[in-house]
């Protein structure tokens, strides 16, 4: 996407609407009620990121770097630190456009927004999809239905809450967000009584399985896009802050934190579990945590971990299938998406028409993981890296476009990505899948482009 591009079809037009006397399109988060709590925003903004990534997901990072697995998570949580900041700036210095995808267009023109707008939406509707499937996978031993039944009652219960109101919403992830944490911080309890307990060989468990870095010195980069990518999440209360009271304050509030508060409790679990178990014993696909509660006999270990699992994916579809609704309302207000969408329920608090079209592609993305795991499916997963890294690129960008002061912090920030994307680089798989996903953009480019041209010309005649 070249900069002259961005610059000459983005800020001019945006300038001109505004001094026609033009109205903006209408603001998602301005247009609705404000019916969420600051306590909601504050729960999601840490809900949406401690995930099965961290339950699940950590364990193959360990593997991979050994104890070095520290640094990967300490520079992933940079990262996410420094993209908090640059929304917080970015909401700051651009109040009352919306969501991030909102101040992208305005910093760096409509296609940039267009863009990013659908790879956003597409890099969540395939997160939901892979959670469909994760949630119904848990369930499935204990309930005595098909498979497909199991996916679409979860996911019709998910929507239905989403359906009923913007408070029902934040009342169910905000106590869903609340698990994961009480489950966190009771390991937490439970590993350092083991160390105060016990005489743990803390030097050999962290030491003695071949050293701080046992696959070499920079393994822990190939832990890094694990670690990147099961923080990932966060941006989710810039939207939800949007239906508060003070939309641009608890932005700034929630964006300042989550990514400290995110980082103490990623690194202080992951010292635990490498301090009371060797790092050679985690399996990949196996819980560390739970591995380290059955390792030491902790009672009913496994059904409480089945149970923190499953409030992390049923947290991970409450929240997905709440952003992309308002990204597609976001989106249709300023036609890049189906005028259809702009339709909410009288007050103006639920766009129901896009919770639906958010639900229903879930449903497909579940689908095509049955009947095209290979082809569509695996495409769509491919992607998702090359996404992430791409949209919080753009945030960034933004920022340096936007604000003038302190600008060391955004190029600090994109050398910090481009670690991240020269560790994806370093593994075969992920080089893959980088350059499948920057065709996909590199096409989702040429569609926005052929749009604007359309608009123009219609504009034109």
């Amino acid at each position: 996407m070249a900069r002259s591009t961005i610059k000459a079809g983005g800020m001019g037009q945006q300038g001109s609407t505004e001094q026609a006397g033009q109205a903006l399109p209408p603001q998602p988060g301005k247009q609705q009620n404000s019916v969420l709590k600051a306590r909601h925003v504050s729960m999601i903004s840490l809900g949406g990121v401690i995930g099965a990534g961290l339950f699940v997901g950590s364990g193959g990072a360990i593997a991979t770097a050994g104890p070095s697995v520290l640094l990967s998570y300490l520079l992933a949580g940079g990262i996410m630190f420094l993209v908090n900041v640059m929304l917080r700036d970015i909401a700051r210095a651009a109040p009352g456009r919306g969501s991030f995808i909102g101040q992208i267009k305005h910093a760096l023109g409509p296609l940039a927004g267009f863009v990013a707008g659908w790879v956003y939406w597409l890099v969540w509707i395939t997160a939901l999809g892979v959670e469909v499937i994760a949630a119904t996978t848990l369930i499935a031993p204990f309930v005595p239905l098909p498979f497909a039944v199991i996916e679409l009652l979860i996911l019709g219960s998910i929507t239905a809450i989403n359906l009923l109101s913007v408070r029902h919403y934040g009342e169910f992830e905000y106590w869903l967000a609340m698990i994961k944490i009480v489950a966190i911080i009771s390991f937490i309890g439970v590993a350092v009584y083991l160390l105060a307990g016990q005489a743990m060989p803390v030097a050999s468990n962290v030491f003695g399985h071949g050293g701080l870095a046992p696959n070499g010195y920079f393994a822990f980069l190939a832990a890094v896009p694990t670690a990147l990518f099961s923080m990932t999440g966060s941006e989710v209360a810039t939207i939800a802050a949007l239906e508060t009271d003070e939309p641009d304050r608890n932005i700034a509030r929630v964006t300042r934190t989550v990514a400290v508060r995110l980082l103490l409790f990623y690194l202080t679990s992951l010292t635990l579990i490498l301090c009371v178990m060797p790092w050679s014993d985690q399996v990949r696909g196996v819980s560390p945590f739970l591995a380290v509660l059955e390792r030491f006999h902790v009672p009913y270990a496994a059904s409480l971990m089945t149970i923190v699992i499953l409030s992390a994916t049923l947290s991970t579809l409450n929240s997905g299938l709440y952003a992309t609704s308002r990204i597609i309302l976001e989106m249709a207000h300023r036609g890049d998406m189906p005028r259809f969408f702009q339709a909410t329920s009288t007050g103006g608090q639920l766009p129901r028409r896009a919770v639906i079209a958010s639900a229903c592609a879930t449903l497909a993305i579940s689908t095509l993981a049955v009947i095209s795991p290979t082809l569509i499916f695996a495409f769509l997963v491919s992607i998702v890296g090359t996404c992430i890294m791409f949209y919080n690129s753009l945030i960034v960008w933004s920022r340096l476009r936007l604000c003038k002061t302190q600008a060391w912090k955004g190029w600090l920030t994109l050398v910090l990505l481009a670690t991240a994307l020269v560790a994806m680089l370093s593994m075969p798989d992920s080089r893959k899948e980088l350059g499948v996903g920057a065709i996909a953009l590199a096409c989702l480019s040429a569609i926005g482009w052929l749009k604007m041209r359309a608009t123009a010309a219609r504009e034109g005649a």
